[in-house]
Order: C-alpha cells, then structure tokens, then sequence
C-alpha cells in the first residue's frame, strides 16, 4: 500500500512538473539532462520537493530584500 501511495504522488509530481517542463521557454526541450532530471526527480519527491520549496523560497526573498534596500 506504501508503494502504490509513493509512485501514484511520483506520478502527479511528474505530471506537474512535465506540464511546467513544457510551458517553459528558457529550457530547451532537446536538453538531455533536463529530460533525465524530469524522470528521475519524481522518484525522490520527497527530498527534491522540499528542496525545490526553499530554493524558490529563498530567492523570493533575496530580491525582496533587494527591493527593500533599494527603497532606503
């Protein structure tokens, strides 16, 4: 029951992600390496998802505090 719980949210982070994947324009689609971070990222969602949160996290908040020193 674990197993089928892990892979069926692998499967929607994958979902998720390949459907951002395709909306961006910055990325090539003929990239290898973004095709095998695309496949193997949903395996460890658990880790790489998190990981993701604070990486956008904390840029938000550097150009925040960019914003807010540019205002002084």
């Amino acid at each position: 029951m674990i197993i089928i719980g892990y892979f069926s949210i692998a499967l929607i982070v994958f979902f998720v992600w390949f459907k951002s994947f395709l909306q961006d324009t910055a990325t090539s689609k003929k990239d290898l390496i973004s095709w095998i971070a695309l496949v193997i990222g949903p395996l460890f969602w658990p880790v790489v998802l998190p990981l993701s949160i604070l990486q956008i996290t904390s840029k938000k908040s550097a150009v925040q505090a960019a914003k807010s020193e540019q205002n002084l």
